[in-house]
């Protein structure tokens, strides 16, 4: 597979900007072909190779975030990279970053991976993208392969973050909201990619607390908190509350994934990465790959018109499967994440266009 990066004549001074998808061929200097590189990020170095024409090219890829190039009044490399396309025939794929959902102007030829953004507001060239995630198993509980839990009367559902029911907390969020809707309406009041008023912390307490009702059918693992993180300041603390959180998630059967400030759960990846199964909450969330990957085979699917009855449907979801099941559907999130969301994967799903 051949691999055309765009704009690489720009000046990387952190390749932590970088889109993920193109890190594999960057070191900390210049673009290569580096077979140690590629293989350190999972790419077999004689099946993709980065080329220097885009004609030659399998896949096109933009290094730099959308956001970066409006931000920055480049945008018009973004147009004479879609002129590109159009005579070569090829597809480029970039990426937005950031927790707002903000619709930026589009090109036929260019497709924007994005976690964040509402499936109804957004055009079919957005598409749902995963958070890239550092694999805890072998890094804090040194195992390559999860371990799944057999199947209990009574499930355990977890849930380790902030969540708060305090009316302060309300307010706080809610009006965050409208200040970001005032701002994009100042800026171009015509838009449609308006933020729905969402305080998450306020919300994820009141399901939890609903879940929290049904101690004859669900076991709780709840640590709440206050603040984002637990609030940590040194690097000590960051490292203890990091261990707390995935200890929680490997520790439970079901985890709660609601969208935090952005529309988008990090912790439904983190969930999949240690093995569990996210209770996901969906609230016109965009998803990886929602052609080809069948999201409900994986997760507790929870509408957010019926977020009331969340307890009820995981506890009959519960109910439903078999021992052997609940073991074998651990295990599918776990290759999920590992293999079907790698860099490796992604790109090639990239190449056959969704």
């Amino acid at each position: 597979m051949k691999v055309f990066v765009a704009h690489t004549e720009f000046q990387v001074k952190d390749r932590k900007v970088l889109f993920i998808l193109t890190r594999p061929f960057f070191n900390e200097k210049n673009w290569v072909n580096d077979a140690t590189l590629k293989t350190s990020w999972g790419l077999n170095p004689d099946q993709f190779q980065l080329v220097s024409t885009i004609e030659n090219a399998t896949i096109v890829l933009i290094p730099f975030a959308i956001n970066f190039y409006y931000k920055e009044k480049k945008e018009f490399h973004l147009e004479a990279l879609h002129k590109q396309c159009l005579k070569h025939n090829k597809k480029a794929y970039g990426y937005i970053v950031g927790d707002l959902g903000i619709a930026f102007p589009e090109f036929a030829t260019i497709t924007y991976l994005r976690p964040s953004g509402f499936k109804s507001q957004l055009s079919t060239q957005n598409k749902g993208f995963y958070i890239p995630l550092t694999d805890q198993l072998p890094l804090l509980f040194h195992q390559e392969h999860c371990k799944p839990s057999p199947k209990k009367e009574v499930p355990i559902v977890g849930f380790c973050g902030h969540a708060r029911l305090h009316f302060s907390k309300l307010l706080f969020e809610t009006t965050r909201f409208m200040l970001c809707n005032l701002w994009r309406f100042y800026k171009k009041p015509n838009r449609n990619d308006w933020e729905p008023l969402f305080p998450s912390g306020f919300h994820r307490a009141k399901l939890l607390q609903l879940i929290d009702q049904s101690s004859n059918t669900l076991q709780t693992n709840f640590i709440y908190r206050s603040q984002y993180r637990a609030g940590v300041q040194t690097k000590e603390q960051e490292t203890q509350s990091t261990l707390e959180y995935f200890q929680n998630i490997l520790e439970s059967d079901y985890i709660l994934c609601v969208r935090g400030a952005g529309n988008f759960s990090v912790r439904l990846y983190e969930t999949l990465m240690m093995g569990k199964i996210p209770i996901f909450v969906n609230t016109d969330c965009m998803l990886p790959f929602e052609s080809t990957i069948n999201w409900k085979k994986h997760v507790v699917w929870i509408e957010w018109n019926e977020r009331k009855t969340i307890a009820e449907r995981v506890t009959a979801f519960h109910a439903s499967i078999t021992a052997e099941d609940f073991v074998q559907l651990q295990i599918n999130n776990r290759k999920l994440w590992k293999e079907t969301l790698s860099i490796a994967s992604i790109i090639k799903r990239l190449a056959d266009d969704f």
